[in-house]
């Protein structure tokens, strides 16, 4: 509890330091924003997309002087962020080069993931880190080899959802701490290794990232956030745990893949926009009030997770 303690106090102090030493480089250069959000979202033009780079900095910092760093269960998930946080970087370099809010092709950027995915769950095979099995709570199901493309997904969904939730001040790191927290209890539980490092990154981040946000995290954060929290849900087999207390950002992806299939199949939007957070938005709900109720609800997920799957 003290080295946990010690590495959330080292990666928070960490990440306000970097936080005021890299808006003193970067005032008002970095996002664009798309034209149908304009009407709402002006004031963010030019926002400083760093707020990933410094809480993932952060992390990386303090996992080198974290004692149990070589521990595989430590590791893997900070190389899992890693990983990631480079692909969500190129695609935050490309918006920027291409000035535009789109930045990589969906399926190029899909193919980056699924590469690095691979890499990760290797990896963790060859540890010898993979059961494959899902604990149901009730009883435990084998899955054998079909478990792998399994966990792929798995992965691959929490990097998309957390992704794609990221587009309100705040929202998507503020809906990823209740799962931090079951990351964190679960392995304590368990009485296996864990670290807190990204945990105090993504609470200072907040503090810069709350309305009206200073910087954002960009696909860099959020490639980092989902694909540590995947990672983690594998490694310590709390699949359904953390799925089900993913439940906000499953609304969202959900609510884009809807949009998708319905505009490609039948021609028609079933929401003003997607994700469903940018919906609400441009109905006229206030943004930190689509906030506070997604946050919330992504607590209540996690509450329930809790107390169903524990």
């Amino acid at each position: 509890m003290l080295r946990l303690l010690l590495l959330l106090l080292t990666s928070a102090g960490a990440t306000a330091l970097i936080s005021v030493l890299a808006l003193s480089f970067f005032h008002r250069s970095g996002a664009f924003i798309k034209d149908e959000l304009v009407v709402v979202q002006s004031s963010k033009r030019g926002t400083p997309v760093i707020g990933g780079a410094v809480f993932v900095l952060a992390t990386l910092l303090t996992t080198l002087f974290d004692p149990l760093k070589v521990h595989p269960m430590v590791w893997l998930p900070t190389l899992a962020l890693t990983l990631f946080g480079l692909i969500g970087l190129f695609d935050d370099l490309i918006k920027q080069h291409l000035r535009s809010a789109d930045g990589l092709p969906s399926l190029v950027k899909l193919g980056m993931q699924t590469f690095a995915g691979i890499i990760v769950l290797v990896i963790a095979w060859q540890q010898g880190l993979i059961a494959t099995s899902l604990d149901l709570g009730f009883t435990t199901l084998t899955l054998g080899r079909w478990y792998y493309p399994f966990a792929l997904l798995l992965l691959l969904y929490f990097v998309n959802a957390v992704n794609i939730t990221d587009g309100l001040d705040s929202l998507a790191a503020g809906s990823s701490l209740p799962l931090f927290l079951l990351v964190v209890a679960t392995a304590l539980n368990r009485e296996t290794p864990t670290s807190t490092a990204l945990l105090g990154a993504v609470v200072i981040f907040l503090l810069f990232n709350i309305y009206p946000a200073r910087y954002f995290m960009g696909d860099l954060g959020s490639h980092a956030i989902g694909a540590y929290i995947g990672l983690c849900a594998i490694l310590l087999k709390a699949e359904l745990m953390l799925l089900f207390a993913s439940g906000i950002f499953l609304v969202e992806l959900a609510s884009s893949l809807i949009q998708i299939i319905s505009i490609r199949r039948f021609g028609k939007k079933v929401f003003t926009i997607a994700p469903l957070h940018h919906a609400y938005e441009l109905k006229g709900v206030g943004e930190t009030t689509i906030v506070r109720r997604f946050v919330l609800l992504s607590w209540v997920c996690g509450a329930l997770s809790l107390l169903i799957l524990w």
